[in-house]
């Protein structure tokens, strides 16, 4: 028994190390719309004025996308199953997903053109910082 505890305290110390050790997420999505919302707040408030279009244009992608979604959950759970269906649905939402990639580099590009050659350098380690870890992102 008291190996089992030497264990369960071995295998906890090094999971809290390894915690204690990741920089904190604050619920910031590690791209560069979240990296320019963590910029002092003039350089803020100057990249969103500069973005203020791109970012209204990407906002109806949102809801053309969780509308495909519902299309597809509603095809692949009917019965009798339309595999047709099915299959156009999933079309449609890989449209509305390219849709709104398509709408995100627009913003990325216009974003990354707004910053500063220091603030894009100091991109790579921003996002590195705030990736959870252990997950692909894609």
């Amino acid at each position: 028994m008291a190996l089992n505890f030497v264990i369960v305290g071995l295998v906890a110390g090094s999971i809290w190390r390894v915690k204690a050790h990741q920089p904190p997420i604050r619920g910031v999505t590690p791209n560069l719309l979240g990296y320019a919302a963590s910029l002092p707040q003039e350089r803020r408030d100057l990249i969103w004025h500069a973005t203020a279009e791109q970012r209204q244009h990407i906002r109806p992608f949102r809801r053309d996308i969780r509308t495909a979604r519902e299309e597809v959950m509603h095809a692949i759970a009917a019965e009798p199953f339309d595999g047709e269906k099915f299959a156009a649905a999933q079309g449609r939402l890989a449209d509305a997903y390219n849709r709104a990639r398509a709408a995100a580099q627009e913003l990325d590009l216009k974003i990354a053109v707004e910053l500063t050659p220091q603030e894009r350098s100091a991109f790579p380690v921003w996002r590195e910082q705030r990736r959870p870890s252990g997950q692909n992102l894609l």
